[in-house]
């Protein structure tokens, strides 16, 4: 409040500077100016006004995301000597900021995220597969969420390589009838699929071939198949983690049950 003296007659122009200090938070501000008559507490003039938008500064609060997609030869999670970037594959946030690596594999997203000015943010970024090369399959993580802290930038590396791909094609005669077991002349052919997949570092492709059984027993043939070959994996013994890719296709198209319940050709 400032205190002006000046008679009836007189005119005065009053001219208010503001300046934003260390503790103002971001967001939108309205500054209020009248003159008011100090022995009355009337109003000598009409209420000005001035919005202020204080916004975070792009040098000091926000938060730069940098990194490189490569092709992981060994598959260790690791960009090693002689692994090169992968170029044109496509990076995503949760807002839906996108990059695209250049001829390095190199990316970068300026001013990606504005962290929380006291505990700092998560931060998530996500890479499109479907943009990697012809035959490569994440050797990383393809969600990878980072603390972002104003000010500092976050690096994200994520790698790919050609896998080989081992399938396996079931249908219902392999299971006992109606059940989720496989038949008994059937169980060594699992231990024989386990073995090919220690020989190097594969993608299991399991595949079901359905014709008139019920789709939701060949979904928990598919679970209870993907149970065991899991369940007998040991990612520190065998030497990486495996991927397995279920699908299943009808010889007819789709299943035999309607989505309303009823068989086809019922009434």
């Amino acid at each position: 409040m400032e205190w002006l003296n000046f008679g009836s007659s007189d005119h005065r122009t009053i001219v208010l500077l503001l300046a934003v200090g260390a503790g103002v938070g971001e967001g939108e501000f309205v500054n209020r100016a009248q003159v008011i008559d100090g022995l009355t507490g009337k109003p000598l003039s009409g209420e000005a006004t001035a919005r202020v938008r204080v916004i975070p500064d792009q040098t000091f609060d926000c938060t730069d995301v940098f990194g490189k997609v490569f092709n992981d030869v060994n598959r260790n999670g690791m960009q090693d000597a002689g692994e090169d970037g992968l170029p044109g594959v496509r990076v995503v946030t949760a807002t839906g900021l996108e990059a695209t690596t250049d001829a390095y594999g190199r990316f970068h997203i300026t001013c990606a995220i504005t962290p929380n000015e006291d505990r700092g943010s998560n931060f998530v970024l996500k890479l499109d597969d479907r943009t990697l090369p012809s035959g490569f399959r994440m050797s990383s993580d393809q969600v990878q969420i980072k603390r972002a802290t104003r000010g500092k930038a976050l690096k994200f590396d994520f790698g790919a390589s050609i896998h080989r791909v081992v399938a396996i094609d079931l249908s219902d005669a392999a299971f006992e009838p109606g059940k989720t077991e496989i038949r008994v002349q059937w169980r060594p052919r699992l231990d024989l699929l386990l073995a090919e997949l220690r020989k190097a570092p594969s993608v299991l492709r399991l595949s079901y071939v359905g014709d008139t059984e019920d789709a939701g027993l060949v979904e928990q043939r598919m679970q209870a198949i993907k149970r065991q070959l899991t369940k007998a994996w040991d990612a520190k013994k065998d030497g990486y983690v495996l991927a397995i890719e279920p699908e299943v296709f009808w010889r007819r198209g789709g299943s035999p049950k309607r989505l309303d319940g009823r068989m086809p050709g019922s009434r």
